[in-house]
This record gives C-alpha cells, sequence and structure tokens, in this order.
C-alpha cells in the first residue's frame, strides 16, 4: 500500500563540500493512498500524438546557454532525502534509485557521498531566497535567467544543478594565462570537425519541496517528479485534458497529475541520456518523439500479442 504524505517540515541550510541541509524540528508522517491505478494508454493519430510529444518535449526543455551540451550525471547518483522520517525518507529514495536503474544508469553505493538532494521545507520558494542571500556561493555559476527559472512555476517545488563543464572524456580542462588573463585549455583528441570535445557534468542536483503545497501527495508522485528534475533540466509541464501527461504537472490547476512517471516521461529521460555528449537542447525534442512512438508501438503490440494468446 502507498503511502500519501502530510509534510510538517522545517528550514533548510547549506552544508557539506557541495550542496547538503541540516534538517531539524519536526518530521513527515504519512497516511494510507488508495491503490495506484494501472497506467492506460489511449491509442489515437500517431501524427497528432507525434506533434504533441514533440511540443511537451520543446515546452518543459530549458535551453543551456549559447553552444554548451546537455547537462547530465555522468557518475553514479547518489540520492539523500532531507526533511522526512526515516521509513518514508526510505521509500522516496528507493523509488528514486529503482526509477535511476530503470533508465540503466549508475546508483551510488550504499555509503556514496551524496550529488542528489531532495529536501521538505516549510517554505521552498522563500528558502531559495533566503539561501541566495546567505548562501551566495550556492549560485554563484548561475546566470540570472537561471535564477528566474528556479523561481518559476506553481512555487510547490524548485531545482537546480551545479554543473561543471569538462572535456568529452570527463577529464577537467586546463588553464593557462594570456595577456594576464586566465583562459580554458582543452586538449581533447577529436575524430573529426563534428565531434565534441566537451561535455557538462551535473555535480549537484537538489529538488525542494514545499510541505503545504505538496501535501497530499503520493510518495510514489513525489519520488517520480523528483527524479526527473533531478536528472534532466526541465521546468513543469502546462497540459492540458486529453493531452500527452507528464508527472511535471503534478502541481497543475488543470489537469488531474499522473500517478507516477508517465510513458511520455520515460521517454523523454531514456532518449535524453542516450544522446551524444555534444548534443543541445533542440536534439532532446525529436529525440523524445521517436521513443515515445516507438515506447507505445511496443506496447500496442505486446497487448495484440496477449490478446491472440488468450
Amino acid at each position: 500500500m502507498e503511502k500519501r504524505s502530510t509534510l510538517g517540515l522545517c528550514p533548510l541550510v547549506k552544508s557539506l563540500s557541495l550542496l547538503a541541509f541540516l534538517l531539524g524540528g519536526n518530521t513527515a508522517h504519512a497516511d494510507d493512498a488508495k491503490p495506484e491505478a494501472e497506467q492506460i494508454i489511449v491509442t489515437g493519430n500517431r501524427a497528432i500524438q507525434a506533434e504533441q510529444t514533440a511540443d511537451l518535449a520543446k515546452s518543459i526543455t530549458m535551453r543551456p546557454p549559447k553552444d554548451q551540451p546537455l547537462p547530465r550525471h555522468y557518475q553514479p547518483v547518489c540520492v539523500k532525502i532531507l526533511g522526512l522520517e526515516k521509513d518514508y525518507a526510505d521509500l522516496i529514495a528507493q523509488r528514486i534509485r529503482d526509477n535511476i536503474r530503470t533508465l540503466n544508469l549508475s546508483v551510488g553505493t550504499t555509503k556514496c557521498q551524496p550529488n542528489s538532494w531532495v529536501g521538505f521545507v516549510s517554505d521552498s520558494y522563500q528558502s531559495v531566497i533566503q539561501l541566495r542571500q546567505e548562501q551566495p556561493e550556492m549560485f554563484a555559476e548561475l546566470h540570472d535567467y537561471e535564477i528566474d527559472r528556479i523561481l518559476a512555476g506553481s512555487r510547490a517545488a524548485q531545482a537546480w544543478h551545479a554543473l561543471e563543464a569538462k572535456g568529452v572524456d570527463g577529464k577537467p580542462f586546463n588553464y593557462t594565462t594570456i595577456n594576464q588573463k586566465k583562459v580554458r585549455v582543452n586538449y581533447q583528441f577529436q575524430t573529426g570537425r563534428l565531434s565534441p570535445t566537451t561535455r557538462v557534468d551535473m555535480m549537484g542536483s537538489i529538488v525542494l519541496f514545499d510541505r503545504k503545497l505538496s501535501s497530499g501527495k503520493t510518495v510514489r508522485q513525489l519520488a517520480d517528479y523528483a527524479t526527473f528534475r533531478l536528472l534532466a533540466p526541465v521546468r513543469e509541464a502546462s497540459t492540458e485534458p486529453g493531452d500527452i501527461q507528464s508527472i511535471l504537472s503534478l502541481f497543475s490547476e488543470i489537469v488531474m497529475p499522473p500517478a507516477g512517471l508517465t510513458e511520455f516521461d520515460w521517454s523523454y529521460l531514456d532518449a535524453y541520456y542516450k544522446l551524444h555528449r555534444g548534443a543541445q537542447s533542440e536534439h532532446v525534442h525529436d529525440a523524445a518523439k521517436s521513443a515515445y512512438l516507438k515506447s507505445i508501438g511496443q506496447k500496442l503490440l505486446d497487448s495484440a500479442e496477449r490478446t491472440d494468446k488468450n
């Protein structure tokens, strides 16, 4: 039986080497929720589905700075949940790890150093503003428009990433001084003019949930929403009833949110992490569309085969 969180939680402060939190006071407790309903795949015109998928992928994908590759986790993802009772924190963490494994991505060992944090606080929006004032170094590498992205949306959750540009092989850049100015030098072997020479690593990812605005959401919904935003720099989804849905609409006032990651969400994340290391944001749209259409096509074939056997 899944649990539904009521999230009575407390503020957060920076700690550890990159991002971490020390949360005190009350922790959340939870009540029983109804069993999860099986996802229903609605078949329809594939041209319309393709268009909707591409539009949704485009609307949620945040564009990185000019000519910068898509940021991704290249190291094993190590998740830390803060602000919940241990039992429920463990449930969310395990769900996130299971999701990551389903995508064939690496998960950190039991005693790994956290690089992905999910925190539950009394006011997540104000917590980000307070952190900017008290711990500006946490946002030193972010442009103003990237800060605006963090604070945009429903105010129920905020997410951001600590990024580092590296050589395509994962080695840090060297630096030299030219005309008294420190410049970056990238000594990368390049097989061709079109081969990427750089990649962008997610060194840390954070999702903050607002306790009041997250109240009533299931453990699965919160874990799946956090999974998506930990793994990719995306914004919340604005969808209409009848459209292809996403867990990123979890806090939408327009549609009933899905029970967890949808077919679109799995397809998007799968495509996002299978793209080459130098891929740009525009590459995600077509890749997600192709992955989605392939996935639902396979499910329809599987369903037809089961019907024939029966």
